[in-house]
């Protein structure tokens, strides 16, 4: 009976994410996003589209064990349980008395309960029957928890969380919108969707230190499946412990793997293996843009103008991927882009904001106020930081593709727009505010606007895009993305050409 007990309740995470399945130890593979249709058998059962909302509450539940009554009751569960597995490749309705139903994306299923991400410890883990033929064993899993991030999800009498975190959270933590008038455009950018079994599967003692931001410890996580090594990056707060857990910082962490797993389709963002709370499982890829270029220029590598427009498209796609998930960046630097297979991929996504909607018109929703620095940032949000009087809210993307420019810029000229010596002295970072505001720009050395390459004339062209002193005119990151691929193919003369880069010969 023991051996039943175990084999009832030991399950696998099969989140959005980073879902496992078998014995051993499984690789990590960001998982597919397409629901698989047809009828589930559910104890608990979220909607697996890519609009995934919390599963409803399930129909049975297996509640701690507090006599000799509840021994019985947990028995026969298990009896019950034991005789679906075995007659898995028969009628699965011969023997599955647990109600059918058919999940669909546009179900509306409550929350599993209000409590922040792990914080629980009152209500008892919930598990999934499911088989997705009747062919194929039935598979016992944990339901994937999902954190609903609105208003009023974090209990008024939570005893395992102090009062200042009573109040509202996701909502009133991404700053910037009116919300009297705006909304979230979708459901899941307010909720987070972990799968914190990945976590407890690995083992993280094996892990080698990297570096550290301005927030996380980054570590290389290795996996080693029939003599294949495979890496990963694992990324948490900073070790040395400078930032408490709090409201503001789960949410960034929540954010940044929302953003991971929606993007998962594209080639110019990160995968993601795995998420909870604060920390997260990606891609590997530990050299970002910056430490490429200075590795380039300390060994005196030039790049061609071809090359050099190939990572402005990387730049422009990144971007543009992350904006057709109505999201945008908000902390666009080298460093956010990591080298990855001959491709800078967007990564970080903490400071990220979702794009939000009119209540009342449905179309997005401009940002009247900002609270980043002055360093690096978009003309919008200088303007609004010097006080200047013809500043009017701009729609989010178009602060993404302004400071799309100055990576451009960079990647064209191999110099900076600000120079990051003075990045500490306010007062200069106010005076070339200023002078950005009153209209002026970088300068561009004779050699590149004098050329007759064209690769250099799609960059300068692309530059100009992105540096419109009207927002309004400024077009999007997609549209200045397909340009840039529009001239690559007319100069190679190639449908399909390679956009992959390798200066330093490191392969990925």
């Amino acid at each position: 009976m023991v051996g039943s007990l175990s084999r009832l309740l030991r399950v696998r995470r099969r989140g959005n994410v980073g879902a496992s399945s078998g014995s051993g130890e499984p690789p990590l593979h960001p998982s597919s996003l397409a629901m698989s249709g047809g009828e589930v058998l559910e104890l608990e059962q979220p909607d697996s589209s890519n609009n995934q909302r919390p599963g409803k509450r399930s129909l049975v539940s297996c509640y701690p064990i507090k006599s000799f009554a509840g021994v019985l009751v947990m028995l026969v569960v298990v009896l019950h349980a034991n005789s679906l597995i075995n007659s898995a490749n028969n009628s699965i309705d011969d023997h599955i008395t647990v109600t059918k139903r058919i999940i669909r994306p546009d179900d509306d299923l409550p929350s599993l309960r209000g409590v922040l991400h792990s914080v629980d410890r009152k209500f008892p883990r919930t598990v999934n029957i499911s088989s997705h033929s009747m062919n194929e064993p039935t598979i016992l899993t944990d339901v994937p928890y999902t954190k609903d991030f609105e208003r009023n999800s974090i209990p008024s009498k939570a005893p395992l969380i102090t009062p200042e975190w009573y109040k509202p959270n996701s909502l009133e933590l991404v700053g910037g919108y009116n919300l009297k008038k705006c909304k979230p455009k979708h459901d899941w950018q307010s909720k987070s969707f972990p799968n914190c079994n990945m976590f407890h599967e690995t083992n993280l003692s094996e892990m080698k230190f990297l570096t550290s931001g301005t927030i996380r410890s980054v570590f290389e996580l290795s996996e080693s499946i029939d003599g294949n090594v495979n890496k990963f990056v694992y990324k948490n707060l900073d070790f040395n412990g400078r930032h408490d857990v709090t409201p503001k910082r789960i949410d960034q962490e929540r954010k940044d793997a929302v953003v991971l797993e929606r993007t998962t389709s594209s080639k110019f963002i990160p995968s993601i293996h795995a998420y909870c709370s604060t920390v997260v499982i990606m891609e590997h890829a530990p050299r970002d843009m910056e430490s490429y270029n200075e590795k380039r220029l300390a060994r005196n590598i030039t790049i061609s103008p071809l090359d050099r427009l190939k990572i402005g498209i990387h730049i422009a796609s990144g971007v543009a991927d992350l904006h057709s998930v109505d999201f945008i960046h908000n902390d666009l630097h080298e460093q956010q882009f990591l080298y990855k297979d001959g491709l800078f991929k967007l990564n970080d996504f903490n400071f990220a904001k979702p794009m939000y909607a009119d209540k009342y018109t449905n179309g997005t929703c401009t940002l009247p106020k900002f609270t980043m620095g002055l360093f690096g940032r978009s003309l919008e949000e200088l303007q609004y930081k010097t006080g200047y009087e013809g500043f009017t809210p701009s729609k989010p993307d178009k602060i993404d593709v302004w400071i799309m420019g100055n990576l451009l810029y960079t990647i064209l000229t191999d110099l900076q727009v600000w120079n990051k010596k003075t990045r500490g002295d306010e007062d200069i970072k106010l005076k070339h505010a200023k002078r950005i505001v009153a209209g002026k720009r970088p300068q561009i050395p004779n050699r590149i606007k004098n050329s007759n390459d064209p690769a250099y004339a799609a960059l300068l062209n692309a530059l100009d895009m992105t540096w419109k002193y009207s927002w309004k005119e400024r077009p999007s990151a997609g549209a200045i993305a397909n340009y840039l691929i529009g001239e690559l193919r007319t100069i190679t003369g190639e449908e399909t050409p390679d956009i992959r880069i390798d200066f330093l010969n490191e392969g990925s």
